[in-house]
């Protein structure tokens, strides 16, 4: 029988100096989820990997901009990549509400790179929005009242996602806590605790696939306004139907492996 691995096996040399005592229980417990995560479930990390390849292929092309337009957007998508690899470490090392948290932040920076792709014009508002009062109104009326129809116009799946990681991980309240609160009931007294890290596999597994469908999600909309120049890669094209195939068995294997009642979106 394997044995769980131990301090040795999950810390190197410099950790296990300068990490403290009352400290490393938390930080193995995490490292240890996130290699255990990564062996448990390959195939859901696999589709993340291969998506990520994908975007860093675009970034990769669109740097070199014809559309002088097009930096900002293109620097507030690499700023979603960046949050989404965050968030999805974080999921793999079981800390769901603050996967969360970070993917709505993702979510929410490739909005604003889509509506100042969509519209240049509003780059200015998005610059100057600090710039007094009437300029901060400005902004808010463009970019943070009616998302649905604004920040999130043409956008309607992120919208629900964004919404979805709100409720879950960005705001303290219960659905975001309830989850980890556990509590022991005696005759005589109550002993409760908070779990920093952990979660049930056949939720993390869901959870970690709906990560990579937010990640899809970002990148159709990276690459729809940037369709002109990315579809004449043909590599580019290739790996992008392969992808939308492991994704699609991917799911299957989830469903019918975990045995999922509610449909993965």
């Amino acid at each position: 029988m394997a044995q769980d691995p131990t301090e040795q096996d999950l810390l190197v040399d410099f950790e296990r100096k300068h990490i403290p005592a009352h400290y490393k229980p938390y930080y193995l417990n995490k490292r240890h989820n996130f290699f255990m995560t990564i062996d448990q479930f390959p195939y859901v990390w696999n589709c993340f990997m291969h998506l990520d390849e994908i975007v860093l292929r675009e970034f990769d092309t669109m740097q070199r901009l014809r559309d002088p337009n097009l930096m900002f957007p293109m620097i507030l998508f690499m700023n979603a990549h960046q949050k989404v690899r965050v968030a999805f470490e974080l999921g793999c090392s079981t800390c769901l509400t603050e996967a969360h948290s970070i993917m709505r932040d993702a979510i929410e920076s490739a909005a604003h790179g889509n509506r100042l792709a969509s519209d240049p014009k509003l780059l200015k508002v998005w610059l100057e929005k600090n710039d007094g009062k009437s300029a901060k109104e400005i902004f808010k009326r463009e970019f943070e009242d009616h998302k649905a129809t604004r920040l999130f116009d043409g956008l309607p799946e992120l919208h629900k996602l964004w919404k979805q990681f709100s409720d879950f991980g960005s705001h303290t309240n219960f659905n975001s806590i309830v989850s980890r609160f556990v509590f022991n009931k005696t005759a005589t007294d109550m002993e409760f605790r908070f779990n920093y890290v952990g979660v049930e596999p056949a939720v993390l597994v869901q959870a970690l696939f709906e990560m990579v469908l937010v990640f899809n999600e970002i990148e159709r909309v990276l690459f729809s306004f940037n369709k002109s120049r990315l579809q004449l890669d043909a590599a580019l094209v290739g790996m992008r139907n392969r992808f939308d195939k492991e994704k699609e068995d991917t799911r299957q294997y989830i469903i019918k492996t975990f045995n999922v009642q509610r449909p993965i979106p």
